[in-house]
């Protein structure tokens, strides 16, 4: 066959171009493959985000865009559950074990973490996004609001936010109800709810793409001209876009305690608990609340006792990120709830009406969307 050159003004190594090049080629499985492949390498490795709430239909634009644009491949994330026959390790994700996962946790190797459907834990290692600035890859991959927020934060223009949002409350509403994993009024509540929360982080993104109904083609086509541009003049690079060394990262865990319309205080503030070495965040609030203020809380999340993984990997529910002399404080909210009522507490610990208490917006958004759970005034 002839020889073919391959373009280079991005200033990669002729080895690392190769290398991008290959990895695009993986993706043709015949000859008569329609195969759409950039012409050029970004100037950067870009990851684009997808989020938006249950019913937005995301997956749907993500999935369509990914057949369409068949150089796109979605980011590999850590799980602990079982690889199934059409999977391959390293491609949809890394399979770990559950202590290979808490290791994970424990050396700050996971820029976020979530439990899906109560059977598995899923994370983004830091690592998977590393190779992806370094290699100048270009990845797709669906993430809720707070991990994108880490992901933005973290890897600043090698993230591309993209948020798919219905066109109203009543169209999402629509759309849940049709849902055969929305099976009572209390479940499509929760997910309205849960909607409002994700959709107060729209202003954040980049883009924001309005799905309305009998109009896929169009937010597909949206998405796809958000991804091309994307590659061919990529967002500005500052701060350490490589990301933060693990070492340079504290975490520090809040517990939110709500009784009957009321928040858990320790000397008229939450309290703020390091996370000492060898334990994980929710274990450390859980050990702290028991000898501090000697009560068992549980997460508010429904079904949390019937999950088959370690109820140790709970995952905060909101994360704040700062910065100060090189040191990345990162403070996990929990929102949680006595497993008995609380009726005496230690002293410098005491019970204050939630209206009283300062909270900021998000926090005060996830507070309504458990209100059914914690029976808040």
């Amino acid at each position: 066959g002839e020889l073919c050159f391959l373009p280079n003004s991005t200033g990669l190594p002729t080895r690392d171009l190769v290398k991008y090049w290959l990895s695009h080629l993986q993706s043709i499985h015949s000859v008569e493959s329609q195969v759409r492949i950039p012409m050029q390498p970004p100037a950067h490795g870009l990851l684009f985000v997808f989020s938006g709430p249950s019913g937005a239909g995301k997956n749907t634009i993500m999935d369509t865009v990914m057949d369409s644009e068949t150089y796109l491949q979605q980011l590999p994330t850590a799980t602990t559950r079982a690889m199934r026959d059409n999977e391959a390790q390293g491609r949809e994700h890394e399979f770990v074990d559950e202590a290979e996962f808490r290791q994970l946790i424990l050396d700050k190797a996971l820029i976020e973490w979530q439990i899906i459907h109560d059977k598995g834990v899923y994370g983004v290692p830091r690592r998977t996004v590393q190779q992806i600035i370094r290699e100048h890859q270009i990845r797709v991959a669906d993430v809720d609001v707070l991990g994108a927020m880490a992901l933005k934060q973290e890897f600043n223009g090698h993230v591309v936010l993209i948020f798919v949002q219905p066109p109203d409350k009543a169209t999402l509403e629509e759309r849940l109800r049709e849902r055969p994993d929305v099976s009572s009024e209390r479940d499509l509540q929760t997910r309205l709810r849960r909607a409002d929360f994700e959709m107060s982080f729209a202003a954040e993104y980049d883009h924001v793409i309005v799905n309305r109904d009998g109009c896929l083609d169009e937010s597909v086509a949206q998405a796809q001209q958000i991804i091309q541009h994307a590659i061919q003049d990529p967002p500005p690079l500052y701060g350490h876009p490589m990301g933060w060394a693990p070492e340079a990262i504290h975490y520090v865990v809040t517990p939110v305690v709500v009784q009957d319309g009321q928040v858990l205080q320790h000397e008229d503030d939450f309290p703020a608990i390091d996370v000492p070495p060898g334990r994980l965040p929710y274990e450390a609030v859980r050990d702290y609340l028991k000898s501090g203020a000697g009560i068992e809380v549980e997460p508010t999340r429904r079904n949390a006792d019937k999950r088959v993984v370690d109820i140790g990997f709970e995952p905060p529910q909101l994360v704040h990120t700062s910065s100060d002399n090189g040191v990345i404080d990162q403070n996990m909210i929990y929102i949680l709830k006595p497993v008995t009522p609380v009726s005496t507490l230690p002293p410098s610990w005491s019970l204050a009406p939630i209206g009283s208490v300062h909270l900021d917006e998000a926090l005060e958004q996830l507070l309504l969307q458990t209100s059914g759970d914690l029976q808040l005034d």
